[in-house]
Parts: structure tokens; sequence; C-alpha cells
């Protein structure tokens, strides 16, 4: 079975299902039992989550760009 730390350097691993299904059951098996990795996960998942969110509402390079056109044609008049 894993231990805490070995359960913190794959967790994204974990999360993106991207592990043999031998790890994927030991992982499952320490979080069963482990309330602190439980809980480690659950905040990964949330930050990736949060992080995806981000990207998809960055703006474009091109709406950057007409808006300080904008502003330095606003301060030239």
């Amino acid at each position: 079975m894993l231990n805490c730390s070995e359960v913190t350097h794959i967790a994204s691993d974990y999360l993106d299902k991207n592990m043999n299904w031998k790890d994927s059951c030991s992982m499952k098996m320490h979080i069963t039992m482990c309330k602190h990795c439980r809980h480690f996960l659950r905040h990964l998942r949330l930050t990736i989550d949060c992080v995806h969110d981000m990207e998809n509402n960055l703006t474009s390079t091109e709406e950057i760009l007409h808006i300080t056109d904008n502003i330095s044609d606003r301060n030239q008049t």
C-alpha cells in the first residue's frame, strides 16, 4: 500500500486517470483509510478545475490590442 508521501507524488496522475490498475487500486485503498490524503486530493482537484476555468476565460491577444488601441485613441482626443 502507498504512504502519504507517495500519494502526493502521483495524485495528479490519479486524478487524470493516467496510471495502471495496480497503482490505482493502491491509491483507492490509501485514500479510503486516510482522511488527510482525501482532503489533499479534493483540494488538488479543485485547483485543477479552477486553473482550467481560468484558461477558458483568458483574454485573447486581439482583444487586448483592441482595448489598448481604444485607450490610445481616447487619450489622443
